[in-house]
């Protein structure tokens, strides 16, 4: 009985892929199948399941390294983060605080100012200052209604002004 030939497919390396790496590949499945058959059963391939569990082990072991310091950049990044946060809020508040204090400086002396000023005016002054304050614009006296508007939040002057007559 004649027998045919078998016909085994030859093995071509896929379009895109590396030639000496398929190679390698060729020649590692070749010494697992010790039977020639094309297959690798279990009993062929204790060698390299232990091979191949060690690499994953490996594997993750990197994995878990490079999380930690990625975990550890993270955390660095995080307190630079927070250090520049707290020195900007810092320089904010000493600026508010320098501003309220120009503010204060500046009222403080215009307020200064005025009193000097207040202080400074004779009898007549003082008269007109006061016409300055109660007449209404335009007005070339004080009436009621202007005086009643000047008055009615200084009531507890009163008692000074009926002293001093």
């Amino acid at each position: 009985m004649g027998s045919s030939p078998s016909k085994v497919p030859v093995l071509q390396c896929p379009h895109n892929y590396d030639k000496h790496k398929f190679k390698k590949i060729c020649t590692l499945f070749d010494k697992l199948d010790k039977d020639s058959n094309l297959g690798v059963s279990s009993s062929e391939i204790e060698h390299i399941a232990a091979l191949h569990v060690e690499n994953c082990i490996a594997r993750m072991e990197e994995q878990v390294q490079a999380k930690g310091k990625a975990f550890n950049v993270a955390k660095m990044q995080i307190a630079l983060d927070e250090q520049h946060a707290q020195a900007k809020l810092r320089q904010e508040f000493e600026a508010r605080k320098a501003h309220e204090q120009l503010l204060y400086n500046v009222s403080v002396q215009s307020l200064s100012q005025r009193i000097t000023g207040y202080r400074e005016l004779d009898k007549p002054g003082k008269a007109e200052a006061f016409m300055k304050s109660v007449m209404p614009k335009g007005g070339e006296h004080i009436d009621f209604w202007s005086f009643f508007e000047y008055m009615k939040t200084r009531t507890d002057d009163i008692n000074n002004i009926q002293k001093g007559n």
